[in-house]
């Protein structure tokens, strides 16, 4: 239930020992990108004898239109009872651009704001979580997790562009996930685009194998209304006694206490609801669930992080942990933009009863980069090159270099590193478009960058190391002020050049029958004039934008490697304090996030229960 601040400010959730009977009080902190931590908040309250608190700082928006409804997606984007509207610090290598960070400010998070994709990642991706030093970490370990919270629904007509193998899919979890009933009339044409450019249609792309293209399924359930964390794990139990849950309410610090040995726990969370601060005690752990921006502000802020950073803002450090806000990666993209054939979109109209323009993206495919440029060797080889120049100059971390050994194995063994979206748009975001055009977008996303927010900081003297270092953490000791994001996209030029190539491959697939039937010839993105690879290079600086898919804040590592949670999602060195959200996630994968993002939930709660792990 939605409690006020008040009516659990100041309450003891201490240990009353009746009988068998245990009554222990779990807080989870949450700052709108909690679809991880509502997983958690769910499946805890599912013990009667264990009272939930959830901390929400932005509003519930339970049963809104605006969230459910799939053709207001992007609606909402900058609204600030629904967004966060973060943005990042200039970006030296993109222009000195500062780019939008969306996140979502409701009950929810970010499942709120998606653009509904859902899908898993390769099964490579997720065993590289267990080399990196976390064993038991690997695609056995999560698929049934995935599975778990999921329920996948049939459609009867599955044609030519919805093929589904049941078998990789859950059928009773919370999620539901299905196909449109009302699809595009682009679907099989981009299909047939890309099969002439060698990439098969795999048709499910759930077991762990996504190398391919395939119509991709969405979050949204039998009425085609949104499916997502507070609708479907939050609203069936909300009338559980144990499970509470308070909004508006933006918590600033954890209060902590230290053993002799220097051994961190949490005892009271703080938090902040209509100017006012509030206290809950806490009888048994605080998990942190704010997503990748948020998670490590609140540990800073509590004292937890780089005693460098902290004694520059004044904030007492209680536990030197330098991983914390660390080995940030992100997904970024750019697009090729081309003008609908007004008679094309008659037709469609006509055959679909509806007009698909503005709707989510409609077809996907993951490739390696070998698959679709003759110069992938020798970028690779230069790549190589540069990173065992970097390891031998020590510019490069021994912790970073068996990140980059495994993303270089992946590029070898031609793992997909390359991902193409295809989408009708009403208008070609974030431009202003011709009255009465309509657009086809094809996407170039990076999914493995090489980039690492603060891999290399020059430390001069101690003055220049606490300015740098603030400019990629919390910006002040104000808990209500944001943090600064840095995710210093191109710092390895690598990620630019492969983008660069990745773009010449939309035009491609725009160039390809049946698909090209329905553009006009003209592009409005990169345009005509943009032709040389240093002008398509300049093109992506411009156009770049995130696709809000952050990790690696809040590594799961070991600590010698800057880890900062260890595999039972525990912060090092702490008794109570766990983090269960993206954040943890020491190497990106390829993949939207969203499922990922459940999986977590659902195992993370299995490890707080010790089911897992035996933690």
């Amino acid at each position: 239930m939605i409690l006020s601040a008040n009516q659990v400010s100041n309450k003891a959730f201490d240990y009353i020992v009746i009988g068998e009977y245990r009554q222990s009080h779990t807080v989870l902190i949450s700052h709108g990108t909690q679809t991880s931590g509502l997983v958690v908040a769910t499946r805890l309250s599912e013990d009667p004898s264990v009272s939930v608190l959830v901390i929400e700082a932005g509003l519930a928006n339970l049963d809104d239109p605006e969230i459910l409804n799939p053709a207001q997606f992007a609606s909402r984007f900058g609204k600030p009872q629904y967004d966060w509207a973060f943005q990042t610090v200039p970006q030296k290598l993109v222009k000195n651009r500062s780019l939008a960070f969306n996140r979502g400010k409701c009950l929810g998070g970010s499942s709120t704001l998606n653009f509904f994709f859902y899908h898993r990642p390769t099964k490579s991706d997720i065993d590289a979580f267990e080399k990196l030093g976390n064993p038991g970490w690997n695609w056995e370990l999560l698929e049934p997790y995935y599975k778990k919270s999921q329920h996948f629904i049939e459609r009867v007509e599955n044609g030519e562009v919805m093929t589904t193998d049941l078998a990789h899919h859950g059928n009773s979890g919370p999620i539901a996930v299905a196909y449109p009933s009302v699809i595009s009339g682009f679907e099989l044409a981009s299909q047939l685009a890309l099969k002439n450019l060698g990439i098969d249609f795999i048709g499910d792309a759930f077991s762990g194998d996504t190398k391919g293209a395939w119509f991709p399924p969405l979050s949204i359930n039998r009425t085609g209304a949104r499916s997502y964390a507070a609708n479907e794990y939050y609203q069936p139990n909300a009338a559980r006694d144990n499970l509470s849950v308070v909004v508006c309410a933006q918590v600033t610090k954890i209060v902590t206490e230290q053993d002799q040995n220097g051994i961190v726990t949490a005892v009271e969370v703080v938090f902040i609801c209509e100017e006012e601060s509030h206290r809950v005690k806490v009888g048994k752990e605080v998990i942190l669930s704010a997503g990748a921006i948020m998670s490590p502000q609140i540990l800073e802020h509590s004292g937890i992080g780089n005693q460098t950073i902290l004694e520059g803002l004044g904030i007492e450090t209680h536990l030197h942990l330098p991983g914390v806000g660390e080995n940030v990666q992100e997904h970024c993209n750019a697009r090729v933009l081309a003008e609908v054939r007004p008679e094309i979109l008659s037709e469609l109209y006509q055959t679909s009863g509806t007009r698909m323009f503005g709707m989510p993206p409609i077809y996907i495919a993951f490739v390696p980069l070998s698959s679709i440029s003759a110069a992938h060797e020798a970028l690779q080889t230069s790549l190589a090159k540069t990173i065992n120049e970097d390891i031998s100059s020590k510019k490069i971390s021994p912790a970073l270099a068996k990140q980059y050994a495994i993303q270089l194995k992946h590029q070898r063994d031609r793992e997909p590193s390359c991902e193409f979206t295809i989408w009708p748009l009403f208008r070609p975001i974030p431009d202003t478009p011709m009255p009465g055009k309509q657009y086809l977008s094809v996407a170039a996303f990076l999914n493995h960058p090489l980039s690492r927010g603060s891999i290399v900081c020059p430390l001069h003297d101690v003055q220049s190391a606490v300015i740098d270092a603030l400019l990629k953490h919390i910006a002040s000791s104000d808990p209500l002020v944001p943090p600064n994001i840095d995710p210093r996209y191109f710092e390895y030029e690598y990620d630019l050049l492969q983008l660069v190539e990745q773009i010449k491959f939309c035009r491609k697939i725009l160039e390809q029958e049946p698909l090209r039937k329905f553009i006009t010839g003209n592009e409005l993105k990169p345009g005509p004039q943009v032709q040389t690879d240093s002008e398509l290079a300049d093109f992506v600086k411009s156009d770049l934008i995130t696709t809000w898919h952050t990790v690696g804040s809040c590594s799961m590592l070991p600590l010698v490697d800057g880890g900062v949670v260890d595999r039972t999602l525990k912060v090092y060195n702490t008794t109570n304090i766990r983090v269960v959200d993206l954040s943890i996630l020491p190497l990106h994968v390829g993949a939207h996030t969203q499922a990922t993002a459940y999986a977590l939930g659902e195992l993370g709660a299995d490890i707080i229960k010790g089911t897992v792990f035996g933690a």
